[in-house]
């Protein structure tokens, strides 16, 4: 029997469109009573109560958790994508940008995924075991969802489907061994092999000196990646989700969404998007446009 997740992206849109947010939630840490200004947590929690709708209007960390526990397979940690799994569904990488700029995206240690994998060495070992008692996961579908934000106010959020812009596992691999062959070929150098790049031991004479070489991924903003295929408007909430056709109509549970894109705050269009493996030849898409 097939596991199906109980939410999904389109979910997601259908409640943000529904509850028209726009802005930040309030959210108060149940350990301190105090309210969390943190604007990256705050997008984050906007993400997951999008995914979990009867979290939405929740202040308390602790009553949210309670329901996340119920969607969510996964919550995540801040050393280790992704931020949350979605109980048989996605993987969902939240990443913020302060202020309305299309400025590139830091993803720090990790390189850009068009699928989360299970033998992935920089995911945790709870992330990698939280469907065992399902049978396991070996490839997530993997959504990143980038909001441009100031004080409380989302000016755009997308929901992105890694395999839209980000290229095989391998294009990056292949990088990243080349930089660490390169370190080996260099003579009189002690070099381990780490979650990083690498580790030269042994610098110093004394030999108590070390290098930790570390790769600092970044990727362009969708909104300047697909900038040909939207309509930004700066005074207004720009929601969008951008996923292959294949990927949509492989979703089970489709909300209805007519009734926003009667009334004009949603469009849906089929579109073709090059390629990320292969420039040379486009893919098909569906692209969703929201103004809130």
């Amino acid at each position: 029997m097939k596991n199906v997740p109980t939410t999904n992206v389109l979910i997601a849109l259908r409640n943000i469109l529904e509850y028209k947010q726009k802005t930040l939630p309030s959210v108060i840490d149940h350990k301190n009573n105090n309210r969390i200004n943190s604007v990256g947590d705050l997008l984050e929690y906007y993400v997951k109560d999008a995914f979990c709708e009867v979290s939405i209007g929740l202040e308390n960390t602790d009553d949210k958790l309670k329901k996340y526990q119920q969607t969510f397979s996964y919550l995540g940690n801040s050393n280790n994508p992704p931020d949350f799994i979605v109980r048989h569904g996605v993987a969902v990488e939240v990443k913020k940008i302060e202020g309305k700029s299309f400025n590139s995206i830091a993803l720090n240690s990790s390189f850009p995924k068009n699928y989360l994998y299970n033998n992935d060495i920089r995911i945790s070992s709870a992330c990698r075991q939280c469907e065992d008692e399902f049978g396991g996961w070996s490839r997530k579908d993997m959504i990143y969802a980038i909001g441009n934000v100031s004080v409380n106010r989302i000016h755009s959020l997308w929901f992105i489907y890694g395999d839209c812009f980000c290229a095989d596992k391998s294009v990056y691999e292949k990088v990243a061994n080349k930089i660490k062959e390169g370190v080996l070929s260099i003579p009189g150098v002690e070099f381990s092999h780490t979650k990083e790049l690498g580790r030269v031991n042994k610098v110093d004479p004394l030999g108590i000196t070390y290098l930790r070489i570390r790769g600092m991924w970044g990727i362009e903003h969708p909104s300047a990646v697909f900038k040909s295929y939207i309509n930004y408007d700066p005074n207004h909430t720009n929601i969008y989700v951008l996923m292959k056709k294949e990927t949509y109509d492989n979703i089970d549970q489709k909300p209805n969404l007519q009734k926003y894109i009667d009334s004009g705050v949603l469009k849906y269009e089929n579109v073709q998007i090059p390629n990320p493996n292969n420039p040379a030849k486009n893919i098909d898409a569906i692209l969703f446009t929201a103004i809130l």
